[in-house]
């Protein structure tokens, strides 16, 4: 009888270490790898490995948002792989669209991507969004928004807008309400530069009110992520327009330092307004000297954290909406250099 009951026990403690055994902790970003699926091309909450596929993991614009996607990932239990691009690598969309290639091939719970070229990338956000997977963009979305549940972040064009207002207010503030205006970016074909060039123009004009007509828009700047090309080409346009009253950057460290060479270069600090789109610790030198106006930056911790935020409740089976618009700051000279120690402190 007792080597019964002792039988009888050790079966009972053996299928409790067996139950026991089948849940796997998955605190602080471990990766669940059983059960990915419940159903065909449906993702099960225990799969809990995100991608994230950014453009670039540098700057003030990237950095912070890597960072607080990150931190909202392992706060809910996820782990989040992130794979960034390189400004400038003529290879970078092929690099992009290999990153979320591996994650369809991992079938991945959620995949933000940041579409570079929005055409070029929506394949591959339907063929991720085809095996189940809880697609999401950012920065700038795909072609198609059949192919994800969400664009999440800045509107470009709703941004480039808002910088447009802000200035021609601050103009009309300073008596300028008449003369040229110019616009120097690193590219004529991303499509966040067309969509906050298009904003800027006609957010610009709907500030400006009546005196809308008295400005005219010089041909646009365009760099190739080159500070010498950006200064020279601005001199250019500085000596050959004496009415230009405000130069546009919109974003990338060589915009910035080349519009700040020229002005300085022709003495025109202070005269001609210099409006810039994120921030950049590259502004800071140029406050004292007036080689910066003012600027609009993205709320990228925001960003970064509704991003993730919205990627898991999706993979989790809840609904969420087809945009989350995160709206811009807009910051004047004398205050960019408190603004950047918060933003980069997030």
């Amino acid at each position: 009888m007792k080597k019964l009951i002792a039988l009888v026990m050790l079966i009972g403690m053996t299928l409790a270490a067996v139950t026991g055994c089948s849940s796997k902790d998955t605190k602080n970003g471990d990766v669940t790898e059983a059960n990915n699926t419940n159903q065909a091309g449906t993702n099960s909450t225990t799969n809990k490995k995100l991608y994230f596929v950014s453009l670039n993991d540098q700057g003030p614009y990237w950095m912070p948002l890597i960072e607080s996607a990150k931190k909202t990932a392992e706060e809910r239990g996820y782990n989040l792989i992130v794979k960034s691009g390189v400004a400038g690598d003529p290879s970078r969309p092929q690099k992009l669209l290999e990153a979320i290639q591996e994650g369809i091939d991992q079938n991945v719970a959620g995949l933000a991507m940041a579409a570079l070229d929005p055409e070029m990338f929506d394949k591959k956000a339907e063929e991720a969004s085809a095996k189940g997977i809880k697609v999401v963009t950012f920065d700038t979305d795909i072609a198609t928004s059949d192919y994800r549940l969400s664009y999440i972040g800045t509107d470009n064009y709703e941004a480039g807008m808002e910088l447009g207002k802000k200035s021609a207010a601050d103009m009309i503030s300073k008596g300028i309400t008449s003369g040229k205006v110019t616009c120097i970016t690193y590219s004529g074909s991303a499509q966040n530069m067309v969509d906050r060039y298009k904003g800027l123009q006609e957010g610009f004009a709907e500030g400006m009110g009546e005196y809308a007509d008295n400005f005219t828009w010089c041909e646009w700047i365009i760099n190739d992520l080159s500070a010498s090309e950006a200064k020279r080409q601005l001199e250019s346009q500085i000596i050959a327009n004496e009415d230009l009253r405000a130069v546009f950057t919109l974003g990338t460290e060589s915009v910035i330092t080349g519009a700040m060479e020229a002005i300085k270069s022709q003495n025109k600090q202070g005269v001609l307004l210099h409006y810039g789109f994120d921030y950049s610790q590259t502004f800071e030198p140029g406050i004292e000297d007036e080689l910066i106006t003012a600027i609009v930056d993205q709320n990228c911790a925001e960003i970064g954290r509704t991003i993730v935020e919205k990627m898991i409740d999706a993979a989790e089976g809840k609904e969420i909406d087809n945009t989350y618009p995160i709206a811009v700051n807009w910051v004047l000279a004398d205050e960019i250099i408190e603004y950047g120690k918060m933003k980069m402190n997030q």
